[in-house]
């Protein structure tokens, strides 16, 4: 239902358009005005207004911009591999936005359509980094996932699962994740140690990739009992042979502690902030 065309979208756009100039009909005999050239100056720019708003909505949804941040090893600041995240215009939140989808049951379709939008970056992903999309567990049950993967190179994607949906059968995921896996897809999860991800569940899991919640990296310099999470998380991704991400590095002080307690990679405003261009190694630049 989110995955359409442009001409859709502009019909969507008109369609919505002619019940908004309804609206403002009404709310113009509200106003009870007896300025006709008022009025009508009014209706215009309402009209307008609403239809280049609702058109752009629609645009944005169907079809969202893809943004990239950089992850880098912890030892010689190289990249490994970007993170896609998906921009649905510059006023609405991309978090805002997922929460409607979801609230409306189309939750896993507006997932797909990132997905799509995300891999079709893949043509520019620098030599030997990764591309981590993100998805939750409803999403990553549906079949469609397997035609969206068609064609790539799997080695090359990683899959960060998300707590985006609720999970209720354990079993049924970790089925699913060792199918992805056993097709040469990376698992990892994102948000570790947070919620429902902490460390049993995280064993029970299995993930490739343990990428570190931000709750903890967030002035770990300074905070003795986040540091203490933070090398039990570490310890957790040492035991199932998992590479370790810490997320939300955002000062030189918090990147020390991460890569002194053992992380092998780091991802965060630090080291780069979401942007439209793949930003590269200073030796390939």
């Amino acid at each position: 239902m989110i995955d359409i065309s442009r001409p859709q979208a502009d019909w969507l756009a008109s369609v919505c358009g002619d019940a908004v100039s309804a609206a403002i009909e009404d709310a113009l005999d509200d106003l009870n005005t007896t300025d006709a050239e008022l009025a009508d100056r009014l209706r215009r720019r309402m009209a307008t207004g609403a239809a280049f708003a609702l058109s752009d909505v629609f645009s944005n949804v169907s079809s969202p911009e893809i943004v990239v941040q950089r992850i880098e090893h912890v030892e010689g600041g190289v990249a490994i591999g970007y993170e896609a995240l998906a921009r649905f215009g510059r006023t609405a939140s991309p978090n805002e936005v997922f929460a409607k989808a979801i609230d409306h049951g189309l939750g896993v379709e507006l997932e797909l359509v990132s997905l799509r939008a995300a891999v079709r970056r893949m043509e520019e992903l620098p030599a030997q980094t990764f591309l981590g999309v993100n998805l939750s567990a409803n999403a990553l049950l549906d079949p469609q996932i397997n035609a969206v993967l068609d064609g790539l190179d799997r080695s090359r994607v990683v899959i960060e699962l998300t707590q985006q949906a609720e999970i209720f059968d354990v079993q049924q995921l970790c089925r699913r994740l060792e199918e992805l896996r056993e097709s040469g897809v990376v698992v990892a999860v994102d948000r570790a140690g947070d919620g429902f991800f902490r460390g049993p569940r995280l064993v029970e899991l299995q993930p490739s990739m343990i990428k570190i919640s931000s709750v903890f990296v967030s002035d770990c310099d300074t905070d003795e009992e986040k540091r203490s999470q933070l090398a039990n998380l570490i310890a957790v991704g040492r035991r199932i042979g998992a590479i370790v991400v810490a997320t939300g590095v955002e000062r030189v002080e918090e990147r020390n502690v991460v890569a002194g307690l053992g992380v092998d990679a780091v991802q965060g405003y630090f080291v780069g902030r979401p942007s439209v261009e793949f930003q590269l190694d200073a030796a390939l630049v």
